[in-house]
């Protein structure tokens, strides 16, 4: 287990490729998992449990989607599960190391997400974000065979999409609660 800590911790610093990761079922249904619950965690410092839960659910299904569709696109699919794997525990890692500095953000009051203020909470939040797209980037590039401009774009494109649909659901949700 402390293997792939290391080298998914390694692929987050852009150290190795993930196709050097063995091929793993249970590295996979773990990292999925992994994904999903700091995923919840990290989404309920602002919103309930539930919520944090539902959301996470619909973030890492799309991420499954995603990855899918390209990988099939490009004709690749067997690089499914290698591929979800590196992204779902890259994506795990950086949601632990991120939940520390936005539980503490948090309960100050500065999450600072908010456009209109260049707040510290902000700062740290993009970058989190730049990090976590550049790590995407670079599996894409390694899982698909491309540039890695084409694969910051898809980066780009799937975090644009994560908000966009969580924002709709929280949006959704507000309204048929509220």
């Amino acid at each position: 287990m402390f293997h792939y800590i290391k080298f998914y911790s390694e692929l987050c610093f852009l150290k190795v490729a993930p196709q050097d990761a063995p091929a793993s079922t249970n590295a996979y249904y773990i990292s999925v998992f992994s994904y999903f619950i700091v995923g919840a965690i990290v989404i309920s410092l602002n919103q309930t449990m539930l919520t944090g839960l539902f959301l996470s659910g619909v973030q890492t299904g799309l991420l499954m989607f995603l990855a899918n569709l390209v990988l099939w696109i490009k004709k690749t699919p067997e690089r499914y599960h290698q591929t979800m794997t590196a992204l779902c525990a890259t994506g795990a890692i950086i949601g632990l190391i991120a939940l520390p500095i936005m539980s503490f953000l948090s309960t100050t009051g500065t999450t600072g997400v908010e456009a209109d203020s260049l707040s510290f909470g902000f700062l740290v939040w993009l970058v989190l974000i730049l990090w976590e797209s550049w790590v995407i980037a670079h599996i894409l590039k390694h899982s698909m065979d491309i540039p890695m401009i084409a694969g910051l774009a898809g980066s780009f494109v799937y975090m644009y999409l994560s908000f966009a649909i969580t924002l709709r659901v929280l949006k959704v949700m507000s309204i048929s609660i509220g």
